[in-house]
């Protein structure tokens, strides 16, 4: 099944064009030929008439036909044009001098006054078109009037080289119709389609984040399908942003009751049996509401919206990084590609970056790189993304790596934070972008690799 609308309506009117054409040619064709044989036979007839005026069955001198007839090619040899007159039991009475050494069969019927056009085969195998009559004609001391046939032919090659040049000719024409007609059938469907053509163009423009919605003036039977699409993506964007703003209400409505109880706890006395028991599980609730908060805030990859610059958004968070451990003297080397785009929530992007980024200042001894490149593929608009975070801490062995994406994993209890980056990350590239996440880690450090595909 043809999947291109040109493709559908170039192959119906292909076929309507080539029925039309083939029914226009058999029709020219039959007229033109039975125009042809008209001819042949209305010449055919006047030369009849024409033997009929001058024959003369008793001529004193004899001859039924005087020698010197008014159509030269009569007493011509091999002219190609006959005619005899054919008595009792078919035998001649009269043979023109062009029929010398020629034999033409008679009339296939005898009927009197009945005209009978037919083609025929000559002893010398030549191909003739001839007209018969039958007439009662009294003479030859004959007591009534007895039956003679008139025949009269043509050879077929003239009329037949007529139809075949005619043939040829049309062939000609009808070819040169069909291109014509083609060509411009190509110019009105390209015409015709460069509506969806553009609004293709657009949608892959919205893809890649060029722009934020369908903004041609398009056909009025189009409209329906643009508006409807720039009505989809605003009710997209307006139900993510409630979303995002139902989010940070809950988190500010769950923040105020935590600080009071941890307000509370610092207050009791280190040594209060209450704030032992209770000071773990706030940390605990509190990790895991910051857990859930960003999972459920992941935007996930956008499969229409505008994308986003990767470089300026590392560049700040490796800006915030060089502040936050200033004393440590780290060293963050920033290597981004001035191509890469992220197709996706700016937030996530920044917790992607800004989560491995601050693990790795956490482990590293002296350096901390990001690393940002693409990878090209052929006739993809949207490049994958590789992200690639790295330092030169002392790592961890690889049968912990399970253990360090998993939520509250803690490897060294001595590092601040709650355990939930890693697995935060994990959730966001694998769930909300359908990507991976590697992790290569030994005694020089630990490389963590990020792909994003956005398909």
């Amino acid at each position: 099944m043809l999947q291109s609308l040109s493709s559908r309506v170039a192959v119906t009117a292909g076929v309507v064009l080539f029925v039309f054409l083939g029914s226009a040619a058999w029709v020219l064709d039959r007229a033109f030929s039975d125009a042809a044989f008209t001819a042949v036979r209305e010449r055919l007839q006047g030369r009849m008439f024409m033997i009929l005026g001058l024959a003369e069955l008793d001529s004193p001198a004899g001859e039924v036909l005087p020698a010197d007839l008014p159509e030269a090619t009569l007493s011509m040899t091999e002219s190609g044009n006959y005619a005899q007159i054919l008595g009792e039991d078919d035998k001649p009475v009269w043979k023109s001098r062009s029929m010398l050494g020629l034999e033409v069969p008679p009339p296939s019927e005898a009927a009197v006054g009945k005209y009978v056009f037919e083609e025929l085969r000559a002893s010398t195998g030549e191909a003739l078109a001839c007209l018969g009559y039958t007439i009662l004609w009294e003479g030859r001391g004959a007591s009534k009037p007895a039956p003679y046939a008139i025949q009269v032919c043509d050879n077929r090659k003239g009329y037949r080289a007529q139809i075949r040049d005619f043939r040829s000719r049309l062939s000609l024409w009808l070819g040169g119709i069909v291109v014509g007609l083609l060509a411009l059938q190509t110019l009105i469907l390209r015409w015709g389609l460069k509506p969806l053509r553009q609004v293709a163009v657009e949608v892959r423009d919205i893809e890649a984040g060029e722009q934020s919605e369908l903004s041609g003036n398009y056909p009025q039977e189009l409209q329906a399908l643009t508006e409807n699409l720039n009505a989809l993506i605003r009710a997209r964007d307006a139900n993510l942003q409630r979303q995002r703003n139902a989010l940070g209400d809950l988190a500010h409505s769950l923040k105020t009751p935590l600080a009071v109880m941890r307000s509370t706890l610092e207050a009791e006395p280190a040594s209060s049996r209450v704030a032992e028991l209770l000071r773990d599980p706030i940390e605990q609730l509190d990790a895991t509401i910051r857990y859930q908060l960003q999972r459920a805030a992941t935007g996930g990859r956008q499969a229409l919206g505008p994308s986003i610059e990767v470089a300026p958004a590392v560049e700040r968070i490796a800006r915030s990084l060089r502040k936050v451990y200033a004393e440590r003297g780290l060293e963050i080397a920033v290597n981004v590609v001035a191509e890469a785009r992220f197709f996706g929530d700016q937030g996530d992007l920044m917790e992607i970056v800004g989560n491995l980024a601050d693990n790795a200042c956490k482990w590293a001894k002296s350096r901390v790189g990001i690393a940002v490149t693409i990878e090209v593929a052929g006739g993809q608009r949207r490049a994958p993304l590789v992200i690639e975070i790295s330092d030169d801490g002392p790592g961890f062995p690889p049968d912990r790596v399970a253990e360090a994406l998993g939520r509250g994993a803690r490897l060294d209890e001595s590092r601040e934070g709650h355990g939930i980056g890693l697995a935060v990350v994990r959730e966001i590239v694998e769930d909300g972008y359908q990507g991976t996440l590697k992790i290569d880690s030994g005694a020089g450090g630990t490389r963590i690799e990020v792909r994003l595909a956005f398909v």
